[in-house]
């Protein structure tokens, strides 16, 4: 019965993980689909507006990285036609949603390590301006580029801060919702009380480290 149990309960929370990663793609698969809408009909702000909604539904090899690097490719355009504050939005919101959907790791360096160079050098030359001598400008965007680059890598404690409290939450929910329907009379409260108060534990913690990750 034991062994039955925990098999249930791994099943439930894989279910739960494979829906809640279903959601999460479908959510950016519609931002997505949105943003290439909007660029068809010439909507500078609804295509950057959609595609960085879509990557806040990041699940790895999904929709969410595509929609980065179609981001990454149209500042890149934009950039080459002159169009530096068009740039500038895409480019840093795409890497802004790279580093926001980060948790043990950060997710597609290699999108993030394109844009950098090239919003350096947009951002120095809106400070210093277009006039500028050359040299001031690549010291400058020398400047922003390191600024930019120090952030390498995930807090590792709030990133397993993170890990852990989805884990601890997602499973004291499947072991909640057992516990209450394992009485004779089709629910048991006594016995599934405490495993709401872990499940807020959980989630608390999942939020802390989601905030500082």
């Amino acid at each position: 019965m034991k062994r039955k149990r925990v098999v249930g309960i791994l099943a439930g929370f894989l279910a739960v993980l494979l829906a809640l990663a279903g959601m999460m793609e479908y959510r950016a698969r519609v931002e997505r689909g949105l943003a290439l809408e909007a660029l068809e009909r010439r909507d500078s702000d609804g295509a950057l507006r959609h595609y960085s909604r879509a990557l806040n539904w990041y699940v790895p090899f999904g929709t969410a990285e595509t929609a980065a690097e179609e981001l990454l490719e149209m500042g890149l355009k934009w950039d080459k036609e002159g169009r530096d504050n068009e740039a500038v939005l895409a480019l840093s919101r795409m890497r802004s949603g790279l580093y926001g959907a980060r948790s043990l790791y950060t997710p597609r360096r290699d999108l993030i390590s394109r844009a950098e160079p090239v919003l350096a050098r947009l951002r120095a030359k809106a400070k210093l301006g277009a006039q500028a001598p050359a040299s001031d400008l690549v010291r400058q965007a020398r400047i922003y580029l390191d600024l930019m680059q120090r952030p390498a890598r995930p807090a590792l404690g709030p990133a397993l801060a993170a890990a852990g409290g989805f884990l601890i939450w997602v499973i004291s929910a499947l072991v909640f919702i057992a516990r209450f329907f394992s009485g004779n009379g089709g629910g048991s409260w006594p016995r599934a009380w405490p495993w709401a108060a872990v499940w807020a534990a959980g989630f608390s913690l999942w939020l802390w480290g989601m905030k500082w990750a």
